[in-house]
């Protein structure tokens, strides 16, 4: 019993998730087809934190994900010579698999635990009933600029934090292994790298819709006390995680 009622929660839990995301766009798209000034403003806030305020610490670890990955090519080198399926491999899981996964978590970090505590405070100054007393869809105007934002960083993160990835794993293979950046870039930026590059992007913009949807449904419980909020952060941020390496092995076994 304790079993199926874990999974009718977790149904739910999804369920709710997928409800508030689609009514999110639709309602956010029928703002912007309206002239809504507001929408404008909301989302140009929006991409300023959830494109550019992430970068200064998204390429960073995106450089020191690459130079772990370089470490670990390199030493394989100095013991095998086969340069020509190793950097190839390299290039392909590194755009594939680990940079979309990192940048995942970043943005589980980030909008998932932002998302369910701003929902929380907006609930306990009693903003949402206000929105719905003027007769404004809440979710249109709390959560729709944030999925817009969410969705158009997913693919300018990918971009960056992989050139960001393939110069951190460029510099230990010179060092370690003698590999010069010309062999190493032409691995790095060739057509099977670049579809590597695309097939990545679309498991950002899935991870991103994961940890906006958990976000979300975690925020929208309703709220019992102001430490309520801290607790939502923190059950958020779990979720999340679970549900970006839930939906990554899942990929990754289908494919």
């Amino acid at each position: 019993m304790d079993t199926l009622r874990g999974a009718a929660k977790l149904l739910a839990a999804i369920g709710a998730a997928a409800w508030l995301t689609v009514r999110a766009g639709v309602g956010m798209g029928r703002r912007i087809v309206a002239g809504d000034a507001l929408a404008r403003r909301q989302l140009a806030a929006g991409l300023s934190l959830h494109i550019w305020r992430p970068l200064h610490t998204l390429l960073p670890l995106a450089a020191l994900a690459g130079a772990i990955a370089g470490i670990g090519a390199g030493r394989l080198l100095t013991i095998y010579n086969a340069q020509l399926p190793v950097l190839g491999a390299l290039a392909e899981t590194l755009l594939r698999d680990i940079v979309p996964l990192l940048v995942g978590l970043f943005a589980c970090g980030s909008v998932s635990v932002a998302l369910s505590s701003r929902l929380g405070a907006m609930a306990l100054n009693r903003e949402i009933e206000a929105l719905e007393t003027l007769g404004r869809d809440p979710v249109a105007y709390a959560l729709g600029p944030t999925l817009a934002a969410v969705l158009l960083s997913a693919p300018i993160h990918m971009l960056l934090a992989g050139i960001a990835a393939v110069i951190g794993c460029g510099a230990p293979l010179t060092l370690i292994a003698n590999v010069g950046w010309p062999l190493w870039s032409g691995f790095a930026f060739s057509h099977d790298a670049a579809r590597a590059m695309l097939v990545g992007m679309a498991k950002l913009l899935l991870y991103a819709l994961i940890a906006f949807g958990v976000g979300s449904a975690v925020g929208a419980k309703p709220l019992r006390s102001p430490a309520d909020i801290g607790r939502r952060a923190t059950t958020a941020f779990t979720a999340g995680l679970l549900g970006i390496f839930s939906a990554a092995a899942l990929w990754t076994a289908l494919s």
